[in-house]
């Protein structure tokens, strides 16, 4: 058996990272915004396991060969094929499949770590968190609507008005622009995946891609490409000729006019190449991204939530779990928790619960008799820190400031004797002697 480790090894895994002080309270803060909103929008809270059974992630209804080549799969002690989860989509239409009798509409919220053994850069990770909210049930752009509008709202709170960009697209108005170009129905899986990296490898890398690689004519390519550069709605559903294009394109004129009649429809554009990579996708679909300005500042130009309507999926997996042919229309989007957080920095909050923190520091004096104090404090409702090292004034304050905290508090045999205590804030630098009453009291304001 092996004994000792390399320094390499001791290192957290690739596409891994550890969460302390600030860092977790900025990412528990941005979890608490987000469950906020959820629940503020009537979606109700579920957790699964962090791995499936191998052929639950594998369905023909989930999310498809590009994805499967990035699953962490394995095996138990019995022999089982596993798989830790890619998303939190599959696992939930495996639940509902488990619980047939479900309300409807079901809408649902999960926060969690998924897994993906893929290739590594700026705001990607191997093992990242995703916090979801999915309708299912309900078949009209409503459902769109209420994800659409709650996105924006939680973009709002993080960021700023005109501080992202929610890109809007329809899976059947895509279908319909490649069956329009004459692309085969077998060639279409893989041209979605082609046009959706256009404006991120640009349009010569992808051309080049629809003919080598997605076996795609020259006629083909030149007609697809002058189709994908209409801009508006309507020009699209004019120029496509098939019933389900035209179908997509009224889906998304009736949901901005929806997105308009609420209010909520700034930050969000139709983008005609928007396709989503994941295979399961059946209608509308949609990523968020931070302005120019803001990816500038936190160097993160990934999407930031991404999503869309997957109709056959859930349905799939009722049909396989319980033998009975279900329609279940179902719309969700996921937001990329690790991402906001990188985005938000880690002073995102230095505050626990709504509160600042305070840490006190005895000045020569014992811990005994402090420790009543900071016991009171807390007692209030304080979050109040204390040095156990007995260290200098300074280097307290020091620490204190370091580790996030608002206030200092300090408190020598002069304090004690007047039964009073010293705040510090360590922003403005200003003291004031008060009462514990009164301190804890400041502190909570």
């Amino acid at each position: 058996m092996k004994t000792e480790l390399s320094s390499q090894e001791l290192q957290a895994a690739r596409g891994t990272r550890d969460f302390s002080g600030n860092a977790k309270r900025a990412r528990d803060y941005l979890l608490n915004e987000l469950r906020t909103a959820f629940e503020l929008y009537g979606f109700s809270p579920l957790e699964t396991p962090a791995f499936e059974n191998y052929g639950v992630l594998s369905a023909k209804f989930a999310g498809g060969e590009e994805i499967l080549k990035e699953t962490y799969r394995f095996k138990d002690q019995g022999g089982r094929e596993l798989g830790l989860r890619y998303d939190l989509t599959v696992p939930l239409c495996r639940f509902f499949a488990q619980n047939p009798n479900m309300p409807r509409p079901f809408k649902r919220y999960a926060i969690g770590s998924v897994w993906r053994d893929g290739p590594l850069k700026a705001g990607r990770y191997r093992e990242f968190s995703q916090a979801d909210t999915d309708t299912l049930g309900v078949g009209g752009i409503e459902a769109e609507a209420e994800l659409l509008a709650m996105t924006a709202g939680v973009l709002t709170k993080l960021f700023g008005k005109g501080n992202f960009t929610i890109k809007v697209n329809n899976r059947k108005l895509l279908d319909g622009v490649l069956e329009t170009a004459g692309v085969p129905e077998s060639k279409r899986e893989g041209a979605l995946l082609a046009i959706d990296k256009l404006e991120k490898i640009g349009g010569p890398a992808v051309r080049e891609e629809l003919l080598a690689k997605r076996g795609l004519s020259e006629k083909q390519t030149e007609f697809l490409f002058e189709l994908l550069s209409l801009e508006s709605i309507e020009d699209f559903e004019a120029k496509v000729a098939s019933v389900a294009g035209k179908q997509g394109a009224k889906e998304l004129r009736d949901l901005f006019a929806l997105l308009e009649a609420m209010g909520c429809a700034d930050g969000v554009t139709f983008s005609p190449t928007l396709s989503r990579g994941l295979n399961y996708y059946t209608g509308t679909v949609f990523e968020a991204f931070l302005s120019p300005a803001m990816v500038k500042k936190t160097g993160v130009s990934s999407s930031v939530a991404a999503g869309g309507r997957y109709d056959a999926l859930v349905g799939g997996f009722v049909k396989e779990a319980t033998g009975r042919d279900e329609a279940v229309p179902a719309v969700g989007i996921s937001f990329g928790v690790d991402v906001l957080c990188d985005c938000i920095g880690t002073d995102a909050t230095p505050a626990v619960g709504g509160l600042k923190r305070a840490f006190l520091i005895p000045i020569k004096v014992e811990f005994a008799k402090v420790a009543p104090i900071v016991q009171e404090l807390r007692n209030a409702g304080v979050p109040t820190g204390v040095d156990l090292l007995g260290r200098a004034v300074g280097k307290g304050i020091e620490y204190a400031s370091k580790q996030g905290y608002a206030f200092a508090v300090f408190v020598g045999q002069q304090e004690l004797d007047a039964n009073k205590v010293k705040v510090r804030d360590l922003t403005s630098g200003v003291e004031k002697e008060l009462s514990i009453e009164a301190a804890a009291k400041l502190l909570k304001e």
